[in-house]
């Protein structure tokens, strides 16, 4: 169907007006005013007692095994339990979580938020050091890994004054050190108390995948997640009143998601955890990413939604085995988290028939909010980010902080109730990041089109300049992967001493592709301003490396290129 900028205004007015479900209010936060969704829990704690209604039906699937809603609240209670009386466990308390996403990581989120304290989800694919240093940064009282991570840390163990509470076979308890199972047997029909907390307390300390030193510490309040929670039920029921309800199909009856994010991050935090509990949603984990384990998981469990980075999506969808499972039950794909490659909505539309194509625009210090489109609205601009919502303002600066006007790409500064507290312990940090009056830096480049869709275009960092032009890696990007053969490409600059800059570009073709690096480079000047094209193109023989969020990792790419050249 085709809508109009002026539907989506009207539609979005209609359900966020006074008498609406989304109806917005004024809330003040730290002396500042923002709008905020009237109806939406006021804690994290509202949303997971809520939870309980669902009673005995699938909450979670993995590996074969299966959690009801009343299984899955049965260990929640015995944690808490246990955490609270035997780890004296208390509000503001640090619990930090280092585990692949698995059943017993929703088990101690939910725990530990029921007692007060701030969860600090931290990166599994870390290694030693960044380990390390997430549990002493954030004071963790209590640690709660799985047997890999514990691994990881087991020589400095002693010098970084936590418990650890182990998921795991063949885990032995000593001191300091306990048995995940052991836990909850201590802890069950054992009574705690359910603290109450303000819907501005910190409940959420998210550690950001950056790519030069040690990550930094995003401290959520209960009323950016719960906040965050209502955005995403705005845009489902936009998308409703722009094009109608969706019915299930291929033998679907209810939605279920297929989790390929991390929980340690925003987007697979909610959409893969938060978000399907408070829904009454069936969950669907993998121990790691596997294309074809995937595509069984879809088929057997009849998965209705697969949201995660773009190159997870190409990998699926582009996979050879994809046509030998039945994924007739998918009605949403949707690729966020990095700018959508051009050629991927064709591809969805290929592959899976005509599902709710979704995209969108966030960061961890947004608590994943800003822009998104779903459905008829992803059609009209599949480039774009999406709409900007309702409780977040955008602006573009320049290099000097001055405003630009709508349509101007600059760097995008944000401001709404769901954006972070600050960084955990980090002022310099904050006074770089966060303005009095409330806007935040994001250090992405882009723009707010008069139809209010946000377009992302690069990062500040990788702005390239060559002889005084300013070029944007990402514009470059989206034209190579419109070529059929290129499967993942990056540009980046490195040091000339005639331009300053030049381009480099390292693409990984589509298995069975064949182009040489002269039909790529008249490909690129057909399209693209002499200057623009990259003066280096290689072509990787391995897919490129890619970070926690399971986005294409740049300086690793850059490093790699420098070092060889």
């Amino acid at each position: 169907m085709s809508i109009t900028a002026s539907d989506i205004a009207a539609k979005s007015a209609a359900i966020t007006g006074p008498e609406g479900f989304f109806a917005l209010q004024d809330v003040t936060v730290d002396g500042l005013s923002y709008r905020a969704y009237t109806h939406a829990p006021k804690t994290l704690i509202d949303v997971l007692q809520s939870g309980r209604n669902h009673g005995d039906i699938d909450f979670i699937v993995y590996e074969g095994e299966r959690y009801s809603y009343s299984r899955f609240y049965q260990q929640v209670d015995a944690l808490a339990a246990s955490l609270q009386n035997d780890y004296g466990i208390a509000k503001g308390d640090r619990v930090a979580l280092a585990m692949r996403n698995n059943p017993e990581w929703a088990i101690a989120y939910a725990a530990a938020s029921l007692i007060g304290a701030i969860v600090v989800p931290i990166n599994s694919w870390g290694k030693t050091e960044e380990l390390r240093y997430a549990i002493s940064d954030c004071g963790a009282r209590v640690l709660i890994c799985d047997s890999a991570r514990l691994k990881l840390i087991d020589g400095v163990f002693a010098e970084l004054d936590v418990d650890a509470i182990v998921v795991g076979e063949g885990v032995e308890s000593r001191e300091r050190l306990a048995a995940f199972p052991a836990v909850l047997e201590q802890g069950a029909a054992r009574e705690y108390r359910v603290v109450e907390a303000n819907p501005e307390d910190i409940c959420l300390i998210l550690y950001t995948s950056g790519s030069t030193g040690f990550p930094k510490g995003v401290a959520h309040r209960h009323i950016a997640i719960t906040q965050s929670l209502w955005n995403m039920l705005y845009l489902g029921m936009l998308l409703m009143e722009l094009e109608g309800a969706r019915e299930f199909k291929g033998g679907a009856e209810r939605e279920t998601p297929l989790l390929t994010v991390p929980l340690f991050h925003a987007t697979g935090l909610l959409g893969g955890f938060v978000m399907p509990l408070f829904t009454g949603q069936k969950a669907v984990m993998m121990y790691k990413w596997d294309s074809v384990t995937a595509l069984k998981l879809i088929q057997d469990e009849k998965v209705t939604g697969l949201a995660s980075v773009p190159a997870i999506v190409q990998d699926l969808l582009g996979h050879p085995e994809f046509d030998n499972y039945d994924t007739s039950s998918l009605i949403r794909v949707a690729a966020a988290g990095a700018a959508t490659p051009a050629g991927l909505p064709e591809l969805i539309q290929a592959k899976v028939g005509n599902p709710s194509r979704s995209a969108g625009y966030g960061m961890t210090e947004s608590m994943a909010v800003c822009s998104s489109m779903s459905g008829a609205v992803f059609d009209m601009k599949p480039e774009s980010a999406g709409v900007l919502s309702p409780i977040m303002d955008v602006r573009t600066v320049d290099a000097d902080g001055n405003v630009l006007p709508r349509g101007q790409a600059g760097e995008i500064e944000m401001r709404g109730i769901t954006c972070m507290q600050g960084y955990w312990e980090k002022p310099e940090a904050n006074a770089a990041t966060l303005a009095a009056d409330g806007w935040m830096k994001t250090g992405d480049i882009g723009y707010l089109d008069d139809d209010n869709f946000m377009h992302i275009t690069g990062r500040v960092k990788e702005i390239v300049i060559r002889g005084g032009e300013n070029i944007y890696p990402g514009e470059i990007e989206n034209v190579a992967y419109q070529h059929d053969a290129v499967h993942e490409t990056v540009v980046f600059g490195v040091p000339d001493s005639a331009m300053g800059e030049e381009l480099v570009m390292v693409s990984y073709l589509k298995p069975g592709a064949s182009l040489s690096v002269a039909e790529l480079r008249d490909y690129m000047k057909e399209r693209l301003a002499g200057y623009k094209v990259p003066k280096t193109i290689v072509f990787s023989e391995q897919p490129l490396p890619r970070n926690a969020s399971e986005k294409l990792h740049k300086l690793k790419v850059r490093e790699a290129f420098l070092q060889s050249a």
